[in-house]
Order: C-alpha cells, then structure tokens, then sequence
C-alpha cells in the first residue's frame, strides 16, 4: 500500500518554479503543479495537509559541513563569544576545572571579536590549565595557540623547524609562543584526547539540531574515516535523521575503502562522493595564500600548503576510483594552483571537481575559472564574519572577494555552504548575507552591491545548485521523481522567510516524513 501525502493551500518553490500544490508518494514527488492537478492525481485515502497559506521550499543542502567538529564544538569547550584573552582565560581554567585528568581542546576562538585583537600566547594558556596538554583553535581552524604541556607532548621546541606546509610562532629569542599555524596542526591534533571520533549517538545529535534549520543534506567534509564509518553505521541502523554525502580527507582516504560496509542501509541516505585537500589556510590566520602581500602584514603572502605532486597523485587516485576532488582554495594565488591541479581532469562521470571557498576571484583568474569550470562551494556567511577583510587585503582588492554575480555571470555553479563550525551552520543567515550583503550593523568584506542576489537565486545556491555539486540535482527540487525532502515554512513569501530566518522554519521533512518541527516556538 502505497503512501502518499498531499499538499495544498498554500505555494510550493520547486527550486525552479512557483507551483499552489505538492503530491508525495512513498517519499518521492509525483506532482507538483496546480491544486486541481494534484487531486486528480491522488490516490484514495491520500492525507490531505493544508498549508494554510505558507511556503514550501526544497530540503536545504549544506555542501560544505564539518559534522564530527560541529559535533566537538557543539559538546565540548567552545570559545565562540569570548571577547578578550582573559575571558579566554578563565574560560579554559573553568573547563579544565570541570573535566579532570582530560587534555583540554576549545575551539571557536576569534581574535577579531575583541578590541586588541590579541592572541593568547602559550604562557596565558599555562595560566589557565598548567598540568595538562591544552590547545586552542583559531575560529578558521587553520591555526591554534597550545601550552607549554602540549607543545612538549608534540615534540615542539626551539629546535623545532617549521614543517613543511606550516609555521609555528616564536619569541624573539625563537622559543615557540605557543602558536601552530596550518600543518603544523597536525602535530597538536590527535594527542589530546578530546580529538577522538565523537560517539555516533553525538553525530545522530548534531544531524538532528542541523534538522532544526531546515537542512535535509550536508556535505560531510574532510572526513577521517573513523568519521564515515561511523555515519555509515548509523545509516545502516536507520538512524540518520537526514542525508549525508562524506568527502574523505586526503590525508587517510584509502583507510576508509579497506573496510568500507557493503551496505549502507536506506537508499540515498549515505554516500562516500570524494576526497578533499587543501591548498592554502584562511584570511583570519594570514595563511590564504596570495598573489601580492598581506596590506597589514606587508612581509608574508600566506603559505601553500600542498605539494603539487602530492596533491596531483591524490587527485588521479581519488578520480581513478571514481571519487571527486575538492580542493580548498581562498586566496587568489590557491584557486589558480587548484584550477592548474584539476585542470587534468575534464569532466567527471558522478559528481563534479571542486573548488572549496574560492573567496578571492580577481579578473586575473577569470580565464583560468572559464578553462576549468568547476563547481565553486562558497559561504555567504563570510560575507558578514569577514567584515575586517579590507584591512587584511585593502579596499581594491577586497572588491574581488565573494564576488558571487560576477561569478555566476561569467556561467559558474555556485553551492551554498557555512563551512561549519567555523562559521555559524545557520544557512538562513547565509542566504540573507547573499541577498543583502551588510550584516544589521552595516559590516562587511565586500559591500558592492553589484554582488548581491535575488532571493531565488540565494535560496538556490543551497537546493539546487548545491545539488548538482554532489552530483545528485534531484536532491535541490520538488520536481517529479525528486526525494520528498523539504521545508515547511511559516512564511508565505520567500522574502519574509529570508527576513525571519530559521524562526520561519515550521517543518523538515526527508523522503516524505518529518524529522524536524516546532513544538512551543522551538523546532526539535
């Protein structure tokens, strides 16, 4: 006996069109069109669902969503609103205090939230938690400033050379100061022992909370493969409340194949897609890699962070066993390495190559982008938590940063993403800064309003667009034979929705069955 839902009432965005009704049967798009159409089409017994005059919107996809460390930031020790090194301060002594006989790990910190901007150095952090390895990640997650027991613990001292593809900070006597920045992460990362894979019922959580938002799909980026198996595993069970589409780190990828399950239970709810890898940092730390000097940092361009055989051999192998590249580029001197990286390739046969943030596209790299076309994951959001940017890169350059309409202009795919968790998850808060730019303080990276979008346009970057990055377009439509994964908005205007943001947000749905809704003003 088949199911099937129909609803009617209100308008329905398919991701393409504006239609009045919704016909859903056994979890897939039947019809959607007029009323009178979609009752013609239903079945006896069909359940009727009035929209009482809202809006319904495709499923929300995330391309670019880091689930196990939204998962660690969400549960653990997260410095998100602290505003000065003391705050930082204490806020690690009290965690440290609370959780005994633990490495202490925070992450979520932002320099640019306080007045100084001020790093912490390794002799605040002994201060805060003396007897332990402790490590605090920069909010970009590309740097991080550890103490002195975790800099011993990673055999980093004033002997210490830079690792390739890193830098650590020093005194001026060459002590390190408890500085790490890119690679040299990797030395810091995994020691401490709040770093493990968080327990699967903690990934189903933060799956869920994504649910709230509207989010029926995330791209599960730079994934170890502890972290795939384990989303693997709760597919397997039925306990993924949405869809998941893992790109595997490049650093270990392989791992994941030599006891990849056979099965991953429901049909399109688990897929392993690519390979990611990086080749740059991020504006915040200085470590995007440029093709001129930082405006305030006159004596460093950023730092490559890959090389380019390295890069080019995974690449070719992630291809040969028919997973995607996407490579992490922002600044202007990355993308053109990735473009010279994927170029290669041509076309993919499952899902497109990739190039992660592509934050700073200059006319330099027009000819490049129009060479290679691969799909560009951005996040919108940056637009408003970048709003120091011109004084990173000066105003002329600053003109090039999430250039989105000149983007989509020149006939380049555009996904949506937050790269949570550094960067809020919310993509209603994406879409609106794609819309209108300045945040409700006036602040932003680049305010042209020549780069704004129109609210479809906006809204596509996270259904359709997003999509056909992950090489499925049916999963950003409400068009027959597209999955039953939607939003029930309390809205009846995309306009108002944008505007309101996740508070609009009244139901997610994933293959015709909800996962998310609001009970007492809040979506559980």
């Amino acid at each position: 006996m088949s199911e099937s839902t129909l609803l009617v009432g209100g308008r329905v965005f398919t991701g393409r069109r504006y239609c009045e009704a919704l016909l859903i049967e056994n979890g897939q798009v039947l019809v959607a069109g007029s009323e009178a159409e979609t009752r013609r089409a239903a079945p006896t017994g069909v359940e009727l669902r009035s929209l009482r005059g809202a809006l319904v919107l495709p499923g929300l996809i995330d391309a670019h969503f880091h689930i196990a460390d939204v998962t660690r930031s969400r549960e653990g020790l997260n410095l998100g609103g602290i505003t000065s090194v003391e705050a930082l301060v204490e806020k690690v002594r009290e965690w440290s205090s609370e959780h005994p006989g633990r490495s202490v790990v925070g992450r979520g910190w932002d320099p640019e939230r306080s007045a100084s901007r001020a790093w912490p150095s390794r002799r605040d952090l002994d201060r805060a938690s003396p007897d332990r390895p402790t490590v605090v990640l920069h909010v970009s997650g590309h740097a991080g400033v550890a103490n002195s027991a975790a800099l011993a613990a990673a055999g980093i001292d004033r002997a210490s050379n830079d690792p390739v593809g890193g830098r650590i900070g020093r005194d001026a006597d060459g002590t390190p100061d408890g500085r790490v920045f890119e690679s040299g992460l990797r030395e810091l990362i995994g020691r401490p022992d709040d770093l493990d894979l968080p327990a699967p019922a903690a990934l189903r959580r933060t799956m869920a909370w994504a649910a709230t938002f509207g989010l029926t799909t995330l791209g599960a980026m730079s994934a170890a493969p502890e972290e795939a198996l384990a989303l693997a595993d709760l597919s397997r069970s039925g306990k993924l409340p949405g869809r998941v589409r893992v790109y595997l780190h490049s650093n270990r990828w392989e791992e994941y194949f030599r006891v990849a399950p056979s099965a991953a239970g429901p049909a399109g709810r688990f897929a392993v897609v690519g390979v990611k890898a990086y080749t740059d940092g991020a504006f915040g730390t200085r470590t995007a890699w440029l093709s001129e000097p930082y405006a305030d940092e006159t004596g460093t361009s950023g730092l490559p962070v890959a090389a380019e055989e390295n890069l080019r051999a995974v690449i070719a192998a992630a291809a040969g066993r028919g997973l995607a590249p996407a490579l992490h580029a922002i600044g202007d001197r990355a993308v053109e390495f990735a473009l010279r990286m994927l170029e290669p390739l041509g076309r993919l046969e499952h899902a497109p190559a990739r190039v992660e943030h592509a934050a700073l596209t200059p006319p330099t790299v027009f000819a490049a982008l129009a060479r290679v076309r691969p799909a560009l994951v951005v996040q919108p959001g940056f637009i408003w938590s970048d709003h120091w940017l011109a004084q990173r890169l000066g105003a002329p350059r600053t003109r090039w940063a999430y250039a989105f309409r000149s983007l989509i202009r020149q006939g380049h795919l555009l996904a949506g993403s937050s790269d949570a968790p550094y960067d809020p998850a919310d993509p209603w808060r994406g879409i609106r800064a794609a819309v209108e730019r300045a945040d409700a303080e006036g602040r932003s990276a680049n305010p042209t309003p020549e780069e704004a979008l129109q609210p479809e346009e906006a809204l596509g970057l996270y259904t359709l667009n997003a999509g056909i990055a992950l090489g499925e377009p049916a999963l950003g439509l409400l068009e027959p034979g597209s999955p039953a994964d939607l939003v029930l908005l309390g809205s009846s205007s995309l306009e108002r929705a944008i505007a309101e943001g996740s508070a609009s947000v009244q139901e997610t749905w994933v293959d015709g069955h909800p996962v998310a809704h609001r009970r007492g003003g809040e979506m559980v």
